[in-house]
């Protein structure tokens, strides 16, 4: 599976917690949705808060399982470990570029893979 650049980059720099890198591959207005904190963040500062809690804070290692595209967005299907209550979780995320930044990303949780 090949994911567009600014994608692939979003998942390296997501694991090697550069939050600064993160950054730089969203476009100045992009959204992000948050499913599993129920948020909506909207530009520079409210994403780039959004990183340094919701990735860099919780310490996390996401593995990718599959991606593709469908319509306009590319569905990319994840395993995520980290210090969060449902770890290790399969995650949803949805994204949409514009000129070869992210404009929009949705993630969705879609159940913990934890072992009772």
């Amino acid at each position: 599976m090949k994911l567009p650049d600014p994608i692939a980059d979003f998942f390296r720099m997501k694991n090697e917690h550069d939050d600064d890198g993160l950054w730089s591959l969203f476009a100045g207005d992009a959204t992000v949705v948050d499913g599993g904190e129920g948020k909506e963040m909207r530009g520079a500062d409210d994403i780039k808060k959004w990183i340094q809690k919701a990735i860099s804070g919780l310490n996390l290692h996401t593995e990718i399982r599959d991606g593709k595209q469908r319509g306009g967005e590319w569905v990319v299907d994840t395993i995520m470990s980290g210090d969060f209550k449902a770890s290790p979780a399969r995650f949803e995320y949805f994204i949409t570029l514009k000129a070869d930044k992210i404009s929009a990303l949705r993630v969705e949780f879609r159940g913990s893979l934890k072992q009772e």
